[in-house]
């Protein structure tokens, strides 16, 4: 999970530019939409600037138990009752269930979104207006437009950034620990306004459904978007991004830049609008990765096993679940039993990397007595060989070379009006 890298604008014209792939809404036309609500926003800011989970603790843990289902109640829904299930509710169900967090507040996140989408509804009408002067900018569609004020109204009024930390992690290259909760589940991002790509499309979400649109989340391997879908066109917002304007993106070019095969579209895993049910699937895969940072692997691998079985075709989540079932098979299993994973690696080996003697692939001698370990014949494996340091040293070399080159000064590209479409991509990568 993580950001998008930021990119060079296009030096195409304004009007040529609109229909690149990088696409961004003119930050400029929001300028009445941003200015028209002084009253609102000092009013949404009363609402949440400075009541963290340290400044103001009893607003986010006033007992709400009689309000907020469980994971369990919501997952007995019929899939119908479960899509008319506000999706702030749904992932407050997880985060109550995590220890410490039994008491988070749903009707208080509730209201601040409920306020927050009144607020986008009033100011609507000035970002239409607006539409209606230039609507080559925003490709005759009047919903991308609709979706360019929730994203501008989100970074600039409420003031919804990435969170600083992961970015420089994985700037830096690194694989983020999620050590909060609040870094994967929304009550973190409605708290101190920071957020990640766990997060920050489920915020966008609960307030576009609160206007009435058709939107979802949808999959990206390791990242989640605010995918907009009306049975004819579709829309996938860049939810990380939080500069001038805002990203949106096509599956294709999504499928580029994250080097995913066609098959993440054709198992249902990626690129459409996620289901009630497997939205909570992937809130419960999200507290099972928090688990797992956390080395509560107990947890992390039951929750792993509920959140496939919610969304069985979830990419993303089997390949992080792979880890907790070896965990898993280590605590069930003596080394020389089918199922531990050493008797699992050697049945990966023979059938996956180079044909093995079907006698020897079989054996399984039963120990004479109890407690005795009699080894399983392994399959002769190609064993990596490392580089000589020689080579390795110069790999070092050339990459930090071209790292310094990359971030001096006079190549980083020049900022432009906030009026002209087209923006650069946010800086990180996923993760």
């Amino acid at each position: 999970m993580g950001r998008r890298r930021r990119r060079k604008r296009s030096s195409e014209t304004p009007e040529k530019r609109v229909a690149t792939r990088r696409r961004k809404a003119p930050a400029g036309h929001f300028a009445a939409f941003l200015l028209g609500g002084g009253v609102a926003l000092a009013i949404s800011w009363m609402a949440t600037g400075g009541r963290s989970s340290a400044d103001d603790p009893v607003s986010r843990h006033v007992s709400g138990a009689s309000s907020c289902r469980t994971v369990a109640q919501l997952s007995a829904l019929s899939d119908a009752g479960l899509e008319q299930v506000d999706i702030v509710e749904m992932n407050l169900a997880v985060a109550r269930e995590i220890p410490g967090c039994e008491n988070l507040d749903y009707q208080y996140y509730k209201q601040v979104v409920d306020k927050w989408a009144d607020d986008v509804r009033n100011h609507l009408t000035i970002a239409e207006a607006n539409f209606r002067k230039a609507p080559q900018l925003w490709r005759n569609d009047i919903n991308f437009c609709r979706l360019g004020a929730l994203a501008t109204y989100l970074t600039r009024r409420v003031g919804v950034r990435y969170a600083k930390k992961y970015s420089q992690e994985q700037k830096a290259g690194k694989n983020s620990k999620y050590k909060e909760p609040g870094a994967v589940l929304v009550h973190g991002l409605i708290d101190d306004l920071h957020g990640t790509c766990a997060n920050m499309p489920v915020l966008y979400v609960a307030i576009a459904r609160r206007l009435g649109w058709p939107v979802s989340l949808a999959c990206v391997g390791p990242h989640f978007v605010c995918r907009y879908d009306d049975g004819k066109v579709h829309h996938n917002i860049e939810t990380t991004y939080t500069g001038s304007g805002f990203v949106e993106e096509t599956d294709q070019e999504y499928m580029k830049d994250v080097k995913l095969p066609q098959k993440a579209a054709t198992t249902g895993s990626d690129f459409r609008s996620l289901s009630g049910r497997e939205m909570l699937g992937v809130f419960i895969g999200l507290r099972a990765r928090y688990y797992w940072d956390t080395e509560q692997f107990d947890a992390a691998e039951r929750d792993y096993c509920l959140a496939r079985a919610l969304f069985p075709n979830h990419r993303y989540c089997f390949r992080e679940s792979i880890r907790a079932i070896v965990w898993r098979g280590e605590q069930l299993f003596e080394p020389y039993e089918t199922g531990h994973p050493a008797t699992m690696a050697a049945w990966l080996a023979s059938t996956y990397l180079q044909p093995v003697d079907q006698a020897v692939s079989r054996a399984r001698i039963a120990p004479s007595s109890p407690g005795a370990r009699i080894p399983v014949a392994y399959p002769q494996l190609q064993r990596y060989s490392p580089p000589a340091m020689d080579e390795v040293n110069r790999i070092n070399t050339v990459n930090r070379a071209r790292t310094e080159r990359v971030l001096r000064p006079e190549t980083m590209p020049q900022p432009q009006s906030p009026t002209v479409p087209g923006t650069p991509r946010p800086p990180g990568r996923y993760r």
